[in-house]
């Protein structure tokens, strides 16, 4: 039965982790389709993007995982690297990072900070719905435009703002 809202119906395996653990319930019950919520504390919020195939030099990600769920997401790979699976886990699972704006505003200060464009939320979709709450996208905006820094926007799922 595929959870309702979800985009996958799943929990492969971490590929990351060395041992496997099986469920702890009755495989035939209900998973819970709630969404949480983890703030997580980066030291810094700038990456250097080093991928040859990828044209752009600096990405900056609020999010990690996605309540979308969009079953064809490139994305949701990446969520292993956190201890999560690229299934349910990536939908289920999605980790903040409220301290960015803040962050990005002491990179951008230094006197040694070279400006690159920045392109926001390259591995995650920045507006996903939990942004109206928390409004760290439209925080770290307001960072670029007070320093005048250079700044794309990847939106990885139009179909989420466009429906007919």
């Amino acid at each position: 039965m595929h959870p309702k809202g979800r985009g996958t119906t799943t929990n492969p395996s971490n590929r990351f982790d060395r041992l496997s653990y099986g469920p702890e319930t009755d495989p035939d019950d209900e998973p819970s389709n709630l969404t949480r919520f983890i703030e997580v504390f980066p030291r810094t919020i700038i990456n250097d993007v080093k991928s040859p195939d990828i044209p752009l030099d600096r990405s900056l990600n609020p999010y990690q995982g996605c309540e979308h769920g969009c079953s064809y997401c490139y994305a949701r790979n990446s969520h292993e690297y956190w201890g999560y699976d690229a299934g349910l886990g990536f939908e289920r699972n999605v980790l903040y990072k409220a301290n960015a704006p803040e962050l990005l505003e002491v990179e951008l200060s230094k006197k040694n900070y070279r400006p690159l464009p920045i392109m926001l939320s390259g591995n995650t979709d920045c507006y996903q719905p939990v942004e109206r709450k928390l409004g760290i996208t439209r925080r770290l905006l307001e960072v670029m435009l007070k320093f005048n820094h250079p700044v794309g926007i990847h939106h990885q799922e139009q179909s989420h703002r466009t429906r007919y």
